[in-house]
């Protein structure tokens, strides 16, 4: 165990990360006391029992994660504080003197976008310049296409919208959550598909399905949470480890949480 407490080691990424301070962020200490000495660190996509749990086997009380503990952005937890499945997860981090702290935004406006740089090594992608989401691939197919997000992400239920056969060379990504207008003006750029995690079905989705009915050329493929940032966390858990030395830094990979029938 270090001397370093998780506050320390946290502000040592914030600063070392490079990202302009917001006057609002999603990043928050999500749980656990952060004057709390730290003897290992964990990173992970999202802050899911199971991975708790391995990072409690792993000796890791400091848990850098791309989502919050208590599954909502803020940890709202109007409601839930006599709910069972809280109460385990909080006495869980009780226990393992646990600090958990939601990394998001200082990722995303770093130098490199963190997230859609690891994402992009993973994929094997390269971003044009001065673009960390926006990519000239090889012409292809949509279908094609989403068969290699599928086997490179090891993603089984990502799903499509669009015409199989749509030709594809262009791709704009948004990886995590991709709200209403950030993502309908990347649909209306110059790209013949848009590549995020989840969305709003009344919102992007139906505009994809809209812009398609009204006879344009677009695709929409949707990875899922956790695939579309996790690879992006690990490379952000391979930086992290430069920063912090004093103790160790495990990544821990999270199972794919959907099946299809």
């Amino acid at each position: 165990m270090s001397d370093l407490t998780a506050l320390q080691l946290i502000q040592r990424v914030i600063d070392k990360s490079g990202a302009p301070s917001r006057p609002k962020t999603v990043d928050h200490v999500s749980a656990g006391d952060p004057t709390q000495a730290v003897y290992g660190v964990a990173v992970m996509a999202q802050a899911t029992l199971e991975g708790l749990r391995r990072a409690a086997d792993a000796k890791s009380n400091l848990v850098f994660t791309y989502d919050p503990a208590f599954w909502e952005s803020g940890d709202n937890l109007n409601r839930l504080e006599t709910d069972t499945l809280f109460i385990e997860k909080r006495d869980l981090i009780r226990a393992s003197k646990m600090v958990v702290f939601n990394l998001q935004d200082h990722l995303h406006d770093s130098q490199p976008n963190r997230i859609a740089a690891g994402m992009a090594q993973a994929l094997e992608w390269q971003a044009e310049a001065g673009n960390a989401n926006l990519f000239s691939r090889p012409a292809t197919t949509l279908l094609a296409l989403a068969q290699e997000l599928a086997a490179k992400l090891d993603d089984r239920t990502l799903r499509v919208v669009g015409d199989p056969k749509l030709p594809v060379s262009r791709v704009a990504t948004s990886f995590g959550n991709t709200a209403q207008m950030p993502g309908i003006a990347l649909l209306n750029g110059p790209v013949d598909v848009l590549v995020c995690g989840y969305a709003h079905e009344w919102e992007v989705v139906e505009y994809a399905q809209d812009m398609i009915a009204a006879g344009l050329k677009k695709g929409l493929v949707l990875l899922g949470e956790n695939a579309s940032v996790q690879a992006g966390m690990k490379y952000s858990a391979d930086w992290i480890r430069t920063i912090i030395t004093e103790v160790p830094v495990t990544f821990i990979p999270l199972p794919e949480p959907y099946w299809n029938p």
